[in-house]
């Protein structure tokens, strides 16, 4: 998935399918509502911590509370469950953001799908139906951010979405004590998502999931590779985790201070950046 801390996780089950649905057709896939009342609210807040492995209390808090959740659904933010079976298999959690004065673009700030429904589509299924609810509410750009580190989301991000990439932040969360995070860097892409653009159009409105966009490695390109699965790597070598987060780091911000910007990924899940300058080309 997709946000700050987008994650997946197993061997959790939550319900709570709302008696009167006020579902938003997504495609193919899971049932998708906004999540109202305390039964909701918390059921999500379980799966989220479950996702993330927070056990404690403190870990909890960190990463999300029920209240916020509740005061974010009041107040008419996004606040959404992925519902199958009966059963909540993820959530994700926006709020209105303001650049210029006025709000003018959602950010998306938490995802979490349980692991047995992450290569399930959950994943676009909830992409899509934020993207509807963006457009009816008069908002043309979505954002969120995400850790370069994370090969799949990357892909998810730029492949599928055809999300942009903004900038990176060296540590932008601080320390997380949430779980997935804890002892780790925060190191994070900034992502914009142009929901009108005629590629996303066309992604989301079609045939779900059908569409790629792979960038083609131009004259002039660089590219940042990165591991194939991070957590893995985190558990059994986390010295060398670390490396690969130095190591990424110092590409990204060295390429982004020559003027290059990351215009996709090739199909090997490499980052391809481009002088400014260079109009991208993408596979047809």
């Amino acid at each position: 998935m997709a946000e700050r801390r987008a994650a997946a996780g197993a061997d959790a089950d939550a319900t709570g399918l709302p008696d009167n649905p006020d579902p938003m057709p997504s495609g193919a896939g899971p049932t998708i509502v906004p999540l109202h009342d305390g039964e909701q609210i918390e059921a999500a807040a379980e799966l989220l911590w479950t996702v993330w492995g927070a056990r404690t209390d403190a870990e909890r808090s960190e990463l999300i509370t029920v209240s916020l959740l509740r005061t974010l659904s009041h107040s008419g933010n996004y606040v959404v469950g992925a519902y199958h079976d009966g059963h909540l298999i993820g959530c994700t959690v926006g709020m209105f953001g303001a650049r210029t004065g006025r709000p003018d673009h959602l950010h998306s700030y938490i995802t979490g799908v349980y692991q047995p429904d992450r290569n399930r589509g959950t994943g676009l299924a909830l992409k899509r139906h934020q993207r509807r609810w963006a457009l009816e509410r008069g908002i043309d750009t979505i954002t969120w951010t995400y850790d370069p580190l994370v090969c799949r989301n990357g892909y998810f991000n730029l492949c599928k979405l055809g999300a942009a990439i903004t900038a990176y932040r060296p540590d932008f969360y601080g320390r997380l004590d949430d779980g997935v995070n804890t002892n780790e860097r925060t190191d994070r892409l900034l992502v914009e998502w142009d929901l009108r653009s005629e590629w996303v159009e066309r992604a989301m409105t079609g045939e779900p999931g059908t569409m790629r966009r792979y960038a083609q490695v131009l004259p002039g390109a660089e590219l940042i590779a990165v591991p194939d699965d991070i957590e893995m790597l985190r558990k059994n070598d986390h010295k060398r985790a670390q490396r690969e987060r130095y190591a990424v780091r110092d590409r990204f911000l060295a390429l982004f201070a020559d003027d290059y910007r990351v215009v996709g990924m090739t199909r090997n899940h490499e980052y391809v950046l481009l002088p400014a300058a260079t109009t991208p080309s993408y596979e047809p």
